[in-house]
């Protein structure tokens, strides 16, 4: 069934589709057909496939237009070079210049893409990014943010001279854990610049799913004590989430917000 398709990387569909197509090249040559129409199988199947893929992990228009520009890319240079080994002739230097070309651009688009969607290894980011407060920094682009999300910017601004003031410490638990349409507890750990516990207030926590405002939960958390707030969560879809973290006591504001991928089941 459709619904059981794992959810994969960028580049696991990229690369994973190149591999399928230069193996369907070649079986399907030694089996008769004609150079042309193995090339053209060799690019419209593996296409023809990622379409199926997207209709349960749809990634976006631009990555659907790279991986038929890529896989169209490479059913010629499989055309070219199977016709050259009917003529037995040899490669000139020129043809191998541009398909190494093309392999850099098809590696390099690879990394940018995945770097765009699930971030900077955290291993490589601790290495060339700041990490405020020794917190996990996300480096994942969210997506594209709904229009009526924007009048919460001004706002942000303006909270941020008050948060300094406050020197509050906000840490997230079990934001690792969350799975679609399945219950876990997400708690908000909560401390004043000393490292006192931070007791009495309201804390909401808001999940924003990009581009799709449809998707987006709101819950209340309870004190626990300690700091802590705990809240039951319950996320519709796997992708791209934003948690905002609205915290209030008395006339005190604090707001944090962090970037999290939800993977499939």
């Amino acid at each position: 069934m459709l619904s059981s398709i794992p959810l994969l990387t960028i580049a696991e569909t990229l690369f994973g589709g190149l591999l399928f197509a230069i193996a369907l090249f070649f079986i399907v040559r030694r089996l008769g057909l004609s150079n042309f129409w193995a090339a053209v199988l060799s690019g419209a199947l593996p296409f023809v496939c990622y379409i199926v893929y997207s209709t349960q992990h749809w990634a976006g228009g631009d990555v659907m237009a790279i991986h038929f520009a890529v896989y169209l890319a490479n059913a010629g240079l499989l055309g070219v070079f199977g016709g050259m080994q009917q003529k037995k002739q040899s490669m000139h230097w020129a043809p191998k210049l541009i398909i190494g070309f093309f392999i850099f651009l098809v590696v390099s688009n690879a990394a940018l893409l995945s770097i765009a969607g699930r971030g900077l290894p955290q291993n490589l980011a601790s290495v060339f990014l700041p990490t405020p407060e020794n917190q996990r920094v996300h480096t994942g682009f969210p997506g594209v943010m709904p229009h009526d999300r924007n009048k919460s910017y001004q706002p942000h601004l303006q909270q941020l001279e008050q948060q300094q003031e406050l020197g509050w410490h906000l840490s997230l638990q079990g934001l690792d854990e969350l799975r679609p349409d399945r219950g876990q507890r997400v708690g908000a750990v909560l401390q004043d610049n000393d490292g006192k516990a931070v007791t009495g207030a309201d804390v909401q926590l808001n999940f924003w799913r990009m581009a799709n405002s449809r998707d987006d939960k709101i819950y209340d958390a309870i004190e626990q004590g300690g700091g802590e707030y705990i809240s039951e969560v319950t996320l519709p879809d796997s992708g791209r989430w934003v948690v905002e973290v609205l915290v209030k006591q008395g006339d005190k504001r604090y707001r944090k917000q962090q970037s999290l991928f939800i993977g499939a089941e």
